[in-house]
C-alpha cells in the first residue's frame, strides 16, 4: 500500500488542473515556465556546492557533494519533453543523487527543441560524454542517468556513442523514460485517467517540437526502433499506472532479446517519475536509492 506521504501527495496533484498540452511557442513557453517555477523551488541537499561549466562546448552545471569521490561521475540527463528544463532547476533533485552516491553529478544543459530540433540534444549529451572522457575519466567510472525525455535520452546517447565507436559508460538508468515518439504503447489509453502527470497528447506535443519534421521512428529520437545491442547495462524504473509503463517494458525486452543486461522495475500504485518527491516520500526515497545502488554496482568502489 502506498505511504499516507504519498496518498497526501497524489491528492493534492489530482485536485490541481492539468495544463492543456500545445506544440508551438505557447506550449513551449508555457512547459518551460512550469517546470523552471517547480523544479527550481527543490533546494539543494547539505554539504552540496554548484558550479557552471563548460563541457565541450555544451553548457553545464556540476553538483558535487562534500567530500565526494572525484574519480567519477553520474552524467544526469533531465526531462521536459526535449523543449523545458535546464540543469539550474534539476540541481536540487540531482543533488540527492550527488549525496547518496557520494559523487559528482554533470547535468548538460543540451538544446532544447523547437529552436534546437532533434538531433541536437543527442548531439550535445554525446559531447558532454566526451568531454568527461577527455578530461580523464574512465568509462568505466562514468553512469549515465534521466528521467522522463532525459531517460529516452540516455539510451540515445548510448546508441549513438556506440555508432560512433565510443567505449560505453559503466551502465544507465531511466526514470519514467519516454522512448517511443509515436506514442504507440496501449497504456497511453489503458492508464489515461489514472496518470494525473503525463498523457498521450503532452508526448506528441513534445514529439511535433522535438522531430522539427523527422521521422519519429527515426532510431535515435525513438530508442524503441533502434538496434539495441552493445549498449551498457540499464535499469529502467517505471508505475503501473502511468501511460509510458509500455515503453519502459518495451525497451527492456527489446535490450534482453539483442543480448544485452537491462532490469526493469514497475512499481505499484504510485505515478510518473514519482522519484522527484525525495526526500519526503518514502518511496521515492526507497526508489532513488535503488537505482543509487545498481549504478555503484557496475561503477565501483
Amino acid at each position: 500500500m502506498p505511504s499516507p506521504e504519498f496518498e497526501a501527495l497524489l491528492t493534492a496533484i489530482r485536485a490541481s488542473p492539468r495544463p492543456e498540452p500545445a506544440a508551438g511557442p505557447a506550449g513551449v513557453r508555457q512547459a518551460r515556465e512550469s517546470m523552471d517555477l517547480a523544479l527550481g523551488a527543490i533546494p539543494l541537499a547539505d554539504g552540496v556546492m554548484t558550479g557552471r561549466t563548460d563541457a565541450g562546448g555544451c553548457p553545464a552545471v556540476w553538483v558535487r557533494p562534500q567530500g565526494g569521490a572525484m574519480d567519477r561521475v553520474l552524467l544526469y540527463l533531465h526531462g521536459g519533453g526535449f523543449r523545458a528544463g535546464s540543469a539550474a532547476a534539476f540541481s536540487g533533485f540531482a543533488s540527492q543523487f550527488a549525496t547518496v552516491m557520494g559523487m559528482p553529478v554533470l547535468l548538460p544543459d543540451y538544446r532544447l527543441a523547437p529552436e534546437h530540433p532533434f538531433p541536437a540534444a543527442v548531439e550535445d549529451v554525446v559531447q558532454a560524454y566526451k568531454w568527461l572522457l577527455a578530461e580523464g575519466y574512465s568509462p568505466g567510472r562514468v553512469v549515465l542517468l534521466g528521467d522522463t525525455a532525459g531517460g529516452g535520452l540516455v539510451v540515445s546517447a548510448l546508441l549513438a556513442a556506440r555508432d560512433l565507436g565510443l567505449p560505453q559508460p559503466a551502465a544507465g538508468a531511466c526514470l519514467s523514460p519516454l522512448f517511443d515518439l509515436t506514442a504507440s504503447g496501449e497504456s497511453y489509453e489503458k492508464f489515461a485517467e489514472d496518470d494525473p502527470i503525463y498523457s498521450r497528447a503532452q508526448a506528441l506535443a513534445c514529439a511535433v517540437d522535438y522531430l522539427g519534421g523527422a521521422n519519429p521512428r527515426e532510431p535515435l529520437a525513438s530508442p524503441l526502433f533502434a538496434d539495441l545491442s552493445g549498449l551498457a547495462p540499464l535499469m529502467v524504473h517505471a508505475c503501473d499506472r502511468e501511460v509510458l509503463v509500455d515503453d519502459a517494458r518495451t525497451l527492456v525486452a527489446g535490450v534482453l532479446a539483442a543480448g544485452g543486461r537491462a532490469n526493469l522495475e514497475i512499481w505499484p500504485d504510485l505515478m510518473h517519475f514519482w522519484h522527484l518527491f525525495v526526500p519526503d516520500i518514502p518511496e521515492s526515497t526507497a526508489a532513488v536509492l535503488g537505482v543509487a545502488e545498481f549504478l555503484l554496482t557496475y561503477i565501483g568502489a
